[in-house]
């Protein structure tokens, strides 16, 4: 089966995949050079999409790509999006517990709908706390009135000579 092999430096490409013992398979694919393991899960149009990889690593051999948001994980706590994860990255998609082809334009259209998606969210979040911030302003708007000037005093912030001897 095709699914979609994610380098570190975030180029794809489309690799065939042996559906007997995935991980096996995903491992000799791999130049992690750690076992890979099943990462997050996400579900989309009756359809199971997985992340294989590694979750920890060394120094510079960090994987770029940034997943889409909302990945659930048996054992990772951090959201998918934030998780740095490290070597190659592997997305495979399934359909009735048996592996579909995947495709980088599939991988592609899943994730653009699901940043859209998420980005509605967050424009959602941020025009409802645009409109408390109008609402703070125009309750607590500040004019001249509402300060009094203690003191006028003009002073000279002009530095004086320096006359040490160094």
């Amino acid at each position: 089966m095709l699914c979609v092999q994610i380098l570190k430096d975030d180029r794809m490409k489309e690799i065939k995949v042996k559906e007997k013992n995935i991980i096996k398979s995903l491992t000799k694919l791999s130049t992690n050079s750690e076992n890979i393991s099943e990462l997050y899960i996400w579900e989309y149009e009756n359809i199971i999409i997985k992340c294989y990889g590694c979750y920890d690593g060394e120094h510079g051999f960090e994987n770029k790509h940034e997943l889409p948001p909302n990945g659930v994980s048996n054992f990772l706590e951090e959201d998918s999006s934030e998780k740095l994860l490290f070597g190659d990255l592997f997305i495979l998609r399934f359909k009735d517990d048996k592996i579909i082809n995947t495709s980088i334009s599939d991988y592609g259209e899943f994730y653009n709908l699901i940043f859209n998606d998420f980005d509605d969210c967050i424009s959602d979040e941020e025009e409802c706390l645009s409109e408390e911030d109008e609402e703070y302003d125009d309750d607590h708007s500040e004019t001249d009135e509402d300060f009094e000037i203690i003191s006028d005093n003009s002073v000279d912030n002009d530095l004086d000579n320096d006359n040490n001897n160094y």
